[in-house]
């Protein structure tokens, strides 16, 4: 039977005696690194560095084939999230760079390990051909993404690449975790070898051990946690680790404190847990917040007034905050990636997979020492855990009071969608359906949920992740489900050509509201707000895609995915979704358009 997750990744020892070119050394540095794909548009300025990959590796890594840079990198995102490890794209010279920056800004913010490399060059002016050599080839290519990537290097001679590439594995997989960049000269690809460098022990140049707390903040945290009448622990990113993530669940069940995760930009917490209260209003009554992983508790502690820009406290009344987590070291000064500052009871830098499970046992010392504080942590499971009850059945009774409305429902969609996977091994790599995903589905299992969102607000994120994705679980028997909102796709519709080119069996259903709804959203509230036309008609000016609506099922047979819809009707939508899975179910893509409202 198929495993139901990705394989970990470890370094492989290979036969580097026979490298006749200097891309046959770097192909062979990225064979021992364990890379399973590599994404890319292909650029001359990577020539060497594509054939040796091609022919001397024997496609080692597996190339993925794209139609645009950003996509590349999008990809790479998708499958560095899924499995936790670096992944490998190239992009060219500094055109190719400049078309994948927004992407990599992505991974950036969303704290995701990419080691991006690069062609570029001649650097010697001699060996440049007139016009197009020169106008790609910067004097320091790196500055076009130094401000959101970790760390970049551009190695001047062959025998400093193994060294350059190895630091860029190490940064990006060190917490926070992010993309990095190294530009490859066309000297180093191209020139003749007489003696290889040699292929380093990569075993012994990855990432250092984790960051572990300081005992004495953990102390205090417990002590503010066991004390506390209403405990609400805010989530983000703990779900980077499956050990953090089980540690949560014992911390949640241990204290009776409910957990808020109002993202859901990865797998923090199981949905159907009597402890999940995200899409309450419960963290406006407490009187502790523990924040882990989380950029900024304003996020959630901050009521935001979309048209006036006016932020109020979410909590009317004194509360303590903890925050644990690694952000502290990885804000960079180009754009406020790190929200604003604020007043903490307890400051904790560490990695939340050892910071989680210490403060676990802190807190099962103080309960067992103390039967009052045990009893009253045990009330509040009970009673937390009918509030959690009772949302689900509101989200419940919202989704039924909808089905038969056109154009169809947002949770209608969800809820089809969720009467075709729910008794299938599956895993959404891509997209919430506006949150009804996490509402009316059981999305209780780690190796179901990659993560949504691009973290840096990029539009054309989603089918490249799902790509990603879907390669992370290749080897399992899960369908990885796309969740595909129209505007995003329509960045980068050539991802459905990827798609296809690998046979990549995929579930997307496009979730088509005909606009690049948020700004038609903002229009709207601006022009109620001034005294305006704030009708949707008047909206859609500028934000959208009607007049004409792509034919998204038209889209996707153009590109080789079996295509279904536009459905319309509310009743169509189920027999779709079930014909479509079954193409998915057979080894191929498909891809069901759904007229759908807006949210």
């Amino acid at each position: 039977m198929p495993p139901d997750r990705p394989p970990e990744r470890t370094f492989v020892p290979v036969d580097d005696a026979a490298p006749e070119w200097g891309s046959d050394h770097l192909a062979d540095l990225l064979r021992a690194f364990g890379f399973d794909y590599v994404s890319f548009n292909p650029g001359a300025s990577f020539r060497g560095l594509e054939e040796s990959i091609v022919n001397y590796n024997g496609n080692a890594p597996a190339v993925i084939e794209t139609t645009h840079e950003g996509l590349s990198v999008s990809i790479a995102h998708g499958y560095a999230k899924a499995t936790g490890e670096p992944a490998l794209c190239v992009l060219h010279d500094v055109v190719g760079t400049m078309h994948g920056a927004m992407s990599l800004y992505n991974a950036y913010v969303d704290r995701v390990p990419i080691v991006a490399l690069s062609g570029t060059g001649p650097m010697r002016k001699e060996q440049r051909r007139p016009w197009i050599d020169w106008i790609h080839t910067a004097l320091v290519q790196g500055n076009i993404v130094r401000e959101y990537v970790k760390w970049d290097d551009q190695p001047a001679h062959l025998d400093g690449a193994a060294a350059s590439l190895a630091r860029a594995y190490r940064i990006a997989n060190t917490a926070p975790k992010g993309p990095t960049y190294v530009t490859l000269d066309h000297s180093l690809q191209e020139g003749p070898l007489e003696t290889p460098p040699p292929v380093p022990d990569l075993s012994k140049l990855g990432p250092p051990s984790k960051m572990a707390p300081d005992p004495a903040a953990i102390d205090a945290a417990a002590d503010l946690l066991v004390d506390a009448e209403r405990p609400v622990v805010l989530v983000d990113q703990v779900g980077d680790s499956r050990r953090a993530v089980a540690a949560l669940v014992e911390l949640a069940e241990t204290l009776g404190a409910p957990v808020v995760d109002p993202r859901k930009r990865r797998f923090n917490f199981p949905n159907t847990h009597p402890m999940d209260l995200s899409g309450t209003d419960v963290y406006r009554e407490a009187d502790v917040v523990l924040a882990l992983d989380v950029w900024s508790a304003n996020y959630t502690l901050k009521d935001t007034d979309r048209v006036r820009h006016e932020l109020t406290e979410a909590i009317d009344g004194e509360f303590a905050l903890i925050e644990i987590g690694t952000d502290d070291l990885g804000a960079s000064s180009l754009t406020s990636d790190y929200y604003a500052l604020r007043e903490t009871d307890v400051d904790v830098l560490a990695d939340t997979e050892l910071a989680v499970p210490a403060l676990v046992d802190a807190v099962v010392d103080r309960l067992e020492a103390d039967p009052r504080r045990r009893e009253r942590a045990e009330a509040r499971f009970e009673t937390l855990a009918a509030r959690h009850d009772e949302q689900r059945a509101a989200w419940r009774a919202e989704a039924d009071a909808a089905a038969d409305e056109t154009p169809i429902s947002v949770p209608r969609l969800a809820d089809e969608v969720w009467s075709v996977i729910r008794d299938e091994p599956w895993v959404l790599v891509n997209g919430t359906l506006r949150g009804w995903s996490h509402r009316l589905w059981a999305v209780d299992e780690f190796d179901q949920y990659i993560g949504g969102r691009s973290g840096g607000g990029g539009v054309g994120y989603g089918v490249g992740a799902a790509i990603g994705g879907a390669l992370a679980y290749a080897e399992t028997d899960r369908v990885p489900v796309n969740l595909q909102p129209d505007g995003d796709l329509m960045f980068y519709p050539g991802g459905l050509w990827t798609m296809a080119r690998y046979d990549l069996p995929i579930l997307s259903v496009v979730h088509n509201n005909g606009a690049l709804y948020n700004s038609t959203d903002h229009r709207m509230r601006l022009a109620a707000f001034r005294g305006r036309d704030d009708s949707l008609e008047r909206a859609l000016v500028g934000t959208g895609l009607n007049d004409p609506t792509p034919d998204y099922a038209a889209l996707a047979e153009s590109m080789g995915v079996t295509g279904f819809g536009p459905i319309e009707d509310p009743d169509d939508l189920g027999p779709a979704l079930q014909a479509a899975y079954d193409v998915v179910r057979g080894g191929s893509p498909a891809l069901v358009d759904v007229v759908a409202q807006p949210r």
